[in-house]
């Protein structure tokens, strides 16, 4: 037994191990932040130059399940699923993403309530906060972001004085590591932390100073905490791959709720999730407070699982589910191109593929059909382009103004709510990288017999009228139809116009009492192939932002040069556009950013002086004034 929770350990560890990303970055980029005990001690957001950059900006969004079912921290609690990612190395992370786009991004946000950003080693640093713009599209689909604590096992580098370092408690009773956990995720907007104490040989009181820590923590601040099922009551590190009496203290300790998550072992049976429910019911909690653990690390989607110990009669059974190292499908595509990792996104969260195993043939399950996506799209204005969140162009109203590739989840879109549960004989839907209307992907459609495909599940109130606009392209002999259902049973279709290139639609539901819009979708008639682009809801003319002034720092290097961009204000939620002005006089995208602080790679420059154009965007699309500024930095 032993042996196979020493194998699961090294992969804990060595999947942070590896070299940073083969790429080129500039002397001055800014990256998310890492740090051993006492550098977290010495550290604070004045005295950190990178620090702004590491800000979330977006506010954590409200979700809900159906028309009547909202899932605030007061509601009843209904099983769940937390995804530990890595979707980098621990050091050497850019804080707000990347020129590339081989790199990973998220799209089933849906299916998740708790996103970690698993990170952490012997050799870089083992406390890691979630990267700003990961957290940033999070917080956009009402998922919580979570940072990592990670204390390695002695024979892969752990340390057991960083574990003393950790819980040292001063005289009056406070604990500073539990201070400036705190104070990190006040100060970069993110929910709360993972603990993974996997550290053995530790001497002295150490459980229990845990356990008072954790207790400190929690009456100090309203954070999320997330326990991983290793280190026990007395101090040893001993899986117990199960809640019971040697590990419920890090759970519940009598009133003390001690964590909000649980995250069981790997090498539990079916008795084990059953006791454990039963336990956490004793103690006065929901089982669906406790995650039973998958790692995937390795085979993603081709992973035996015990599916019997977790679903039952098509639900999930005793225990929520955590998976690890959700990320494994952008490590097993060969490509790591997006299109060739979003297929593999579609196996891992849909299911239906056969996997062999020395016990036969098992079918990979997900997780779609198990649990209830979530949404946000319970207030107006709302817009979306089906922009993944990376692309290897740039589009605005289906005019190329960039032809880098970008990554830069914090303009992620709210991507379609089912992804996509159709009879793919009639048609076939997929988040297209060849063409968008704006950014860097659409959703496009080739439709082989008449089909219906749902898109969002939606609350939008009907008290006043509702105004929608969907902009679409169509090839072959195929027309959409774009429909609304209503909480009265009734379904609204309104046909959109035929055309080879980007066309606009404009439509109107009026006003109806006690009645919301609780889904839309498109339905496709005839053969052909079609690309959505875009789709907005508003009730009124939305008034529009004002374009923040700004201030930008350069750094020269030759003929270019790194921009530290600042706006002066900031009204959140809102986009600021970044232009750069060449000098045949076009107009180059340089990056979108919802932060006040925004950093800018590489920029062709003659003689130091460089054009920059700045226009702020709501999140529902709507554009602010444009301002202009010519910026030497020569001097």
């Amino acid at each position: 037994m032993k042996k196979i929770t020493l194998y699961f350990v090294i992969l804990f560890w060595c999947g942070f191990n590896i070299k940073a990303q083969e790429q080129e970055y500039g002397e001055n980029q800014p990256y998310s932040s890492y740090w051993f005990v006492h550098e977290l001690l010495e550290w604070s957001p004045e005295n950190d130059r990178e620090a702004k950059f590491n800000v979330s900006s977006i506010p954590l969004a409200d979700r809900f399940l159906n028309d009547s079912t909202d899932l605030g921290e007061s509601s009843p609690k209904i099983p769940g699923i937390i995804a530990l990612m890595a979707p980098h190395t621990t050091n050497f992370h850019p804080s707000q993403g990347f020129s590339s786009v081989k790199q990973y991004a998220f799209p089933f946000w849906q299916y998740i309530d708790y996103f970690v950003q698993w990170g952490g080693s012997a050799n870089e640093g083992i406390i890691v906060p979630p990267t700003a713009f990961w957290t940033d599209a999070a917080h956009k689909n009402g998922v919580k972001s979570i940072g990592t604590v990670f204390f390695p096992p002695n024979v892969y580098g752990g340390k057991e004085e960083w574990v003393y370092e950790f819980l040292v408690k001063n005289e009056d009773g406070s604990f500073p590591v539990a201070d400036k956990l705190i104070e990190v995720a006040k100060a970069y907007n993110f929910d709360g932390w993972f603990i993974n104490q996997e550290t053995y040989d530790l001497v002295g009181n150490m459980g229990e100073l845990m356990q008072e820590f954790i207790t400190y923590y929690r009456e100090r601040s309203n954070l999320k905490l997330v326990w991983y099922d290793a280190m026990i009551d007395d101090s040893r590190v001993i899986w117990q791959d199960e809640l019971n009496e040697h590990n419920q203290m890090y759970f519940q300790n009598g009133d003390t709720n001690m964590s909000d998550v649980f995250f069981i072992n790997f090498r539990y049976h079916d008795v084990n999730l059953e006791d454990s429910k039963l336990l956490a019911n004793k103690l006065g909690r929901s089982e669906w407070d406790l995650f039973a653990g998958i790692d995937v690390q390795s085979k993603s989607y081709k992973t035996p699982v015990k599916w019997d110990a977790l679903y039952k009669n098509g639900k999930p059974n005793n225990t929520s589910i955590g998976i690890y190292w959700s990320n494994s499908t952008f490590d097993i595509s060969e490509s790591k191109m997006p299109e060739d990792v979003y297929r593999n996104e579609q196996n891992f969260w849909n299911g239906g593929s056969t996997i062999e195993t020395r016990f036969g043939e098992s079918t990979w399950q997900g997780f779609s059909n198990y649990f209830e996506p979530r949404s946000v799209i319970n207030e107006l204005p709302f817009k979306s382009n089906f922009n993944y969140g990376l692309g290897s162009f740039y589009n605005e109203k289906g005019k190329t103004v960039s032809r880098e590739e970008w990554h830069n989840l914090s303009i992620q879109d709210v991507l379609p709510t089912w992804q996509f549960q159709v009879d793919t004989t009639k048609v076939e839907p997929t988040i297209s990288f060849k063409d968008s209307y704006f950014g860097g992907s659409s959703l496009f459609l080739e439709a082989y017999e008449n089909a219906e495909l749902p898109l969002y599940k939606t609350k939008i109130g009907l008290e006043k009228n509702v105004n929608f606009s969907v902009v679409a392209k169509t090839t072959g002999n195929i027309s959409l139809e774009f429909y609304c259902q209503l909480s009265n049973g009734e379904i609204l279709t309104n046909a959109l116009k035929n055309s080879l290139s980007w066309k606009k639609n404009n439509f109107r539901i009026t006003a109806r009492k006690n009645v919301r819009i609780i889904k839309i979708g498109v339905r496709t008639r005839g053969k052909g192939s079609a690309y959505l682009g875009e789709v907005a809801i508003n009730y009124k003319h939305e008034p529009s932002p004002t374009t923040s002034q700004f201030q930008v720092n350069g750094f020269l290097n030759e003929n270019n040069a790194e921009l530290y961009v600042h706006f002066k204000t900031l009204d959140a939620p809102v986009y600021h556009n970044l232009y750069f002005i060449n000098e045949e006089n076009d107009k180059i995208w340089l990056g979108k950013t919802p932060s006040k602080d925004f950093y800018i790679s590489k920029i062709p420059t003659k003689n130091g002086k460089i054009k920059i154009e700045v226009q702020s965007e709501s999140f529902g699309g709507k554009k602010g004034e444009i301002i202009k500024k010519t910026i030497d930095i020569s001097k």
